[in-house]
């Protein structure tokens, strides 16, 4: 058995259409002051959901030339797009000890590139963030297959993505490696200059974020209040008619713990449709380490964050009422609020920091770089 690589010979490359932004480069930056000599691949240009036009792919200055921005089509499509760069040349020149796909094992990019590590002898990994077992076209379900018999690791955004990725068929470590938090600074929280219960939310305006729930709750409040809606999408309209709201409808990442900064609380009252649920809720954790309890629906991956941290409440999906009682009721309880933002913030720092999150993908990776090269044996996917 060769001899393991020492912490400053360890050599990284990612995959991550996520990382055309900065802020989703900060892991990777951080890997790199552990020790990894780390290669990023991004697409060269992606499309925003609601961005008429393309953008280019940032750069944070700590990684420099380590981030390879590469042409891809279908661009803003996460599981369709597809490099046309030659995944093999760039392992070759990049000369990888581990492989980190940040996609999920059905994706399209996900298999161009496990299966080139694959072929060249190199252990790699995907990551898992989805939660619902729904039905997939035929080719996704083979590509998944074939990913997971071969995948050394699984980077599972949540326990349950974790589980469902065991049941397609995972043969490799499945480990919770959650979102990480931005490295922000927390900030002391200001009130808005009329002092009103401010109500938060941050995220898509879109039905399944369960926007027509939250408004209606805010009407039904027996509390002055008042909203603050950091987002875009198709019911922008809707949010900006509201009598009460003061909407965002773009704010840097780097802004972001201003926004939280005038929130009392936030809510995430999203809904399940039958092809999608909240796969995390990242926004909870993202207001927790500001100081801002939650607020969440009991739909997907949001319970298991809100109880991981103590750091809010738990309404039923859709009970407006229920959500607009719990409102009321925390409107007036300023302590349990401070208390519940308290405890959430403390757990955010020890388990979904950004170097809490790094350190468990040092773990996981070293592992993976010591002992793969010599168990994978390069074979014809089928």
């Amino acid at each position: 058995m060769s001899s393991p690589p020492s912490s400053s010979t360890r050599r990284l490359l990612a995959v991550s259409h996520p990382a055309v932004l900065t802020v989703n480069q900060e892991q990777y930056a951080g890997l790199q002051d552990l020790g990894w000599r780390v290669h990023l691949v991004v697409p060269s240009r992606w499309r925003h959901e609601y961005q008429s036009r393309p953008f280019a792919a940032a750069r944070d200055p700590r990684l420099g030339s380590a981030v390879h921005p590469h042409p891809v089509l279908l661009a803003g499509r996460p599981q369709r797009h597809f490099y046309l760069a030659r995944p093999a040349a760039v392992m070759r020149r990049t000369d990888p000890d581990v492989v980190f796909v940040e996609q999920e094992p059905f994706s399209v990019a996900g298999f161009q590139w496990a299966r080139a590590a694959w072929r060249s002898g190199i252990p790699f990994g995907l990551q898992a963030a989805e939660n619902l077992d729904r039905a997939m076209p035929a080719v996704a379900v083979r590509m998944r297959a074939w990913t997971l018999r071969r995948a050394a690791f699984v980077a599972a955004r949540s326990p349950a993505a974790a589980s469902l990725v065991r049941r397609w068929g995972a043969v490799g470590r499945v480990e919770v490696v959650p979102h990480p938090v931005p490295a922000w600074t927390p900030r002391a929280r200001r009130q808005p200059g009329d002092g009103v219960f401010t109500v938060g939310y941050a995220g898509r305006l879109v039905d399944e974020k369960g926007i027509d729930d939250l408004l209606e709750a805010l009407r039904m409040m027996s509390q002055p209040a008042r909203l603050l809606a950091v987002g875009n999408g198709p019911l922008l309209g809707q949010v900006q008619a509201f009598p009460r709201a003061e909407v965002w409808t773009s704010c840097p990442h780097e802004r972001m713990a201003d926004a939280y900064g005038r929130m009392d609380v936030l809510v995430l009252p999203s809904r399940r449709t039958p092809r999608w649920e909240e796969q995390f809720g990242r926004v909870l954790v993202e207001a927790l380490l500001c100081g801002v309890p939650v607020i969440g629906a009991r739909t997907g991956e949001i319970p298991w964050v809100v109880k991981t941290t103590g750091g809010g409440w738990i309404f039923e999906e859709g009970d407006v009422r229920g959500l607009a009682s719990l409102l009321d009721r925390i409107a007036v309880d300023p302590i349990e609020r401070e208390r519940r933002a308290l405890a959430g913030q403390e757990v955010v720092q020890r388990r979904f920091s950004m170097r809490a999150v790094v350190a468990q993908l040092d773990g996981l990776l070293g592992e993976v770089a010591a002992v793969g090269l010599d168990r994978l044996q390069p074979e014809e996917p089928a």
